[in-house]
């Protein structure tokens, strides 16, 4: 069954403080639950403690990156939760790469305006009906 904006929760996972910060406004503004994490090990910290709705996950991050993430991720079984990876690698990086299965979404962060992945972010959550 959908949920309303309020009760959705979305983690978003990105290195660059700035960044993280643009994204979660954006998503705020409209009415979300934001979770943050800066680097991928407290990612799946947050992701195996918060249970988010949605992740939106960067790709190069020091230490654990956002494909082990992705990796982390996907071995729950319990409930698929939508990624959308956002980077500024282009997607012939991307698929080259073997981890990455089941991706809702690949967005490059400079095609994109903040509102811009905040409304591609709910098309997604509409395709996995959660909104």
């Amino acid at each position: 069954m959908p949920k309303s904006i309020r009760n959705i929760k979305i983690l978003i996972v990105e290195d660059d403080k700035d960044i993280c910060e643009l994204y979660s406004t954006a998503f705020m503004r409209e009415g979300f639950k934001v979770l943050k994490a800066m680097e991928g090990k407290s990612a799946i910290e947050k992701y195996q403690q918060k249970n988010p709705d949605i992740m939106l996950l960067d790709i190069m991050m020091p230490g654990v990156d956002g494909y082990a993430v992705l990796k982390e991720v996907r071995k729950q079984h319990s409930k698929y939760v939508p990624v959308i990876m956002l980077t500024n690698l282009d997607m012939g990086h991307f698929n080259r790469h073997e981890t990455v299965d089941n991706v809702d979404d690949y967005l490059i962060k400079s095609n994109y305006t903040p509102s811009e992945i905040v409304e591609r972010t709910k098309e997604i959550m509409r395709l996995n009906k959660i909104l």
